[in-house]
């Protein structure tokens, strides 16, 4: 398969990554761009003696759930109508059904226009990085522009949270669905800009379930690195809280550290694997992880918090360019969406197994003691990829 991007002048080179790219603030701004507005949502559900702040939450988090489920069911889909189809789909329907939440007349109508905001979200993405993989095959090429989709998806974070918090208080918690629109101009931008890239011969006769099976090994490394990233992500204002320190703009300062590491550890990906090799980037991202979690437990220092926070944050921003290169070098083109589909489906399911996995280990030690075990996890993990990587296993991954 040979690259497409010599296609077109320079304004068309641009236009096309930013839509693959966008799909990177789509992403995150499924659950960050009402997160604001959840008081005032809350406070308007609380009627009839509802429990308003329970269905604020779940408004914003029930998206997640269909993302999970929809990232396989999209990458199965484009191998049945190509990919291009679906990324145009899924960016319609996210700019409707997200918008939608302004205008929808009940809860349950809310609730399904979230569950249809997931599975669009989920098919951007996996399309959007499918396609990365499709139109720039060189590694190097391919490595640098999925490092570059990670730190997008990291200041778009950014970006989205004090557009939202600034819609929220101008025109109430009905405002920041306005943010879901931005994916009709991707839409009408990727009519002309996104053509699917027609496979060899040797490509199109590769069993694409063989292949994804093959890496199963690098699907569960995803969905346990997720289990111990998230530790800091949704204990960490728990166990501040533990500490003493209850301040919200405190720990929210605190967490937003996270999303700077994470900004940054992309950014340095493209340094770092060249450098190291999966393998190593591997134990780095592992032992970021181990230092992060049992750090943010042995101090309550704020300025400390927020530094294990960041090196937390670098860990996951490490590990979301390191999976998905290895799985699009493991798997041939004509599997790409199907094996990008799964891996989100696996981060999302590490997201939600990761509470089930503390949970024993909270009751049983405490919080404090759960955030050490969790490092120490980490870091025997740490410990094993350096291992297998001096005993060839570096060799298994492109």
């Amino acid at each position: 398969m040979a690259a497409t991007d010599a296609q077109g002048t320079a304004l068309f080179r641009a236009m096309r990554m930013i839509v693959l790219l966008g799909g990177a603030i789509l992403a995150a701004m499924v659950q960050l761009a009402i997160l604001p507005a959840m008081p005032e949502m809350g406070a308007h559900f609380a009627s009839g003696g509802l429990d308003g702040t329970l269905i604020a939450q779940n408004v914003t988090t029930i998206s997640a759930l269909s993302m999970a489920f929809g990232g396989p069911l999209v990458g199965w889909a484009a191998g049945l109508v190509g990919k291009r189809r679906v990324l145009l789909v899924s960016a319609l329907v996210y700019g409707l059904a997200g918008a939608a939440g302004a205008y929808v007349p009940d809860l349950w109508s809310l609730l399904a226009s979230r569950l249809l905001l997931g599975v669009a979200s989920a098919g951007y993405v996996t399309i959007g990085v499918s396609l990365i993989g499709d139109y720039y095959p060189d590694p190097a090429e391919r490595d640098r522009l999925i490092s570059w989709f990670t730190v997008v998806g990291g200041i778009g974070s950014l970006a989205v949270l004090v557009a939202a918090g600034w819609l929220t208080k101008t025109g109430g918690w009905h405002a920041p669905f306005a943010l879901y629109f931005s994916g009709i101009p991707l839409f009408v931008i990727g009519l002309f800009t996104i053509t699917d890239v027609p496979l060899t011969a040797g490509e199109a006769e590769a069993g694409p379930s063989g292949a994804i099976l093959r890496a199963w090994g690098l699907y569960a490394l995803i969905i346990l690195i997720s289990i111990s990233m998230y530790t800091v992500t949704i204990q960490g204002v728990f166990l501040m809280n533990q500490q003493g320190i209850t301040d919200p703009t405190i720990t929210s300062n605190v967490m937003l550290l996270t999303s700077i590491g994470t900004i940054a550890g992309a950014y340095a990906f493209r340094f770092v694997r060249p450098a190291l090799g999966f393998g190593l980037t591997l134990a780095a991202t592992w032992a970021l992880l181990a230092i992060g979690n049992a750090g943010f437990a042995s101090t309550a220092n704020v300025y400390l918090l927020a530094v294990y926070a960041g090196v937390c944050g670098v860990g996951s921003g490490f590990m979301t360019p390191m999976m998905t290169t290895a799985i699009l070098g493991a798997v041939p083109p004509s599997a790409s969406a199907r094996a990008v589909g799964l891996a989100m489906g696996c981060l999302f399911l590490g997201q939600f197994l990761h509470p089930l996995a503390l949970t024993p280990l909270r009751v049983a030690f405490g919080l404090h003691d759960a955030f050490l075990w969790m490092g120490a996890a980490s870091l025997f993990a740490a410990g094993l990829a350096v291992a297998w990587r001096f005993m060839g296993g570096q060799r298994a991954v492109a």
